[in-house]
């Protein structure tokens, strides 16, 4: 199992760069949720290949920040998306909002942080 996120970690993996930890965390507030309705309609519609590329574009971002988690349920379900497996969609995605959610609180509590500096 992958450690949780921690601010430190991210910090560490961008060379010490806290101004770009900030700006990542700036947009990937702005963006996760878009991201997570894209993958919503994906998921309603059924279509593995919409399934497929949201879920990789949603992995993408938030390999920035953690790599288990929602980073890896994505995967799960881009690969389900890429393998037409489409039995198990829904619960895999629920758990994805759920950690998604839990992932943006703290990176809302970071950023509310990092403002204070």
């Amino acid at each position: 199992m992958a450690a949780p996120w921690s601010p430190e970690r991210m910090i560490a993996r961008l060379a010490g760069d806290e101004e770009l930890a900030r700006q990542l965390v700036d947009i990937y507030i702005d963006e996760c949720p878009r991201m997570i309705g894209t993958l919503r309609d994906a998921v309603a519609e059924g279509s593995p290949d919409a399934i497929r590329r949201a879920a990789h574009a949603l992995k993408g971002s938030t390999l920035n920040f953690i790599e288990g988690g929602p980073a890896a349920t994505a995967f799960e379900l881009e690969t389900m998306g890429r393998e037409a497996r489409l039995d198990d969609v829904q619960p895999v995605f629920a758990r994805l909002e759920q950690e998604a959610a839990t992932l943006l609180d703290q990176l809302r509590q970071y950023q509310a942080g990092a403002c204070k500096s």
